[in-house]
C-alpha cells in the first residue's frame, strides 16, 4: 500500500461515489467515536470503562451544483420520495487519487443556505453504516 508519507493538504480532499469524484466540493468531516460502557465498581479509586461498539458520521460542503451528477445523487438520496437508502462505495479522498476513507452511508440531513450576494452551498450529514476503513484507493 501507498500511505502518505507527507502531509495531505486539504485541497486535494474530494468525496467520491461509485469511482466518480464530486466537483464543487469544498471539504467534508469525519468523526469517529467508540461507546464505553462504565465497569467501575465500589472500593475503586479509578473508573473502569469496557469497549463497545464504534461508529462514525460526518458531513461535507459543496458549492450548490444540481447539474452536478455526483452531488445530484446524494440531494436525491434525502429529497427522493423514498429517503433512506444506503448509499455505498463512497470514498472520502485525502490525495485526490490514492488515500481515501471507504465506507457506506446514509444521509441525514440537507441543508441549503441561499443569501443575498453569496454563493448558494448545500452542507450534506451522514451516519456511517458498517465499519470505516482507511485504505490505498489506488
Amino acid at each position: 500500500m501507498a500511505y502518505n508519507t507527507t502531509p495531505f493538504h486539504g485541497k486535494v480532499c474530494r468525496v467520491e461515489k461509485n469511482n466518480v469524484s464530486m466537483d464543487f466540493s469544498m471539504g467534508w468531516s469525519l468523526n469517529v467515536s467508540l461507546d464505553m460502557a462504565d465497569a467501575s465498581r465500589a472500593g475503586q479509586n479509578w473508573k473502569e470503562a469496557l469497549p463497545g461498539q464504534a461508529g462514525w458520521n460526518g458531513s461535507f460542503e459543496v458549492h450548490f451544483v444540481a447539474g452536478n451528477t455526483e452531488q445530484k445523487a446524494f440531494f436525491d438520496n434525502i429529497v427522493a420520495a423514498t429517503p433512506g437508502t444506503k448509499l455505498t462505495d463512497v470514498k472520502f479522498l485525502l490525495d485526490g487519487t490514492t488515500n481515501a476513507f471507504t465506507g457506506n452511508i446514509f444521509i441525514t440531513s440537507l441543508a441549503v443556505p441561499a443569501q443575498m450576494g453569496g454563493v448558494v452551498k448545500a452542507t450534506i450529514n451522514f451516519q456511517g453504516d458498517g465499519a470505516l476503513t482507511l485504505t490505498d484507493a489506488a
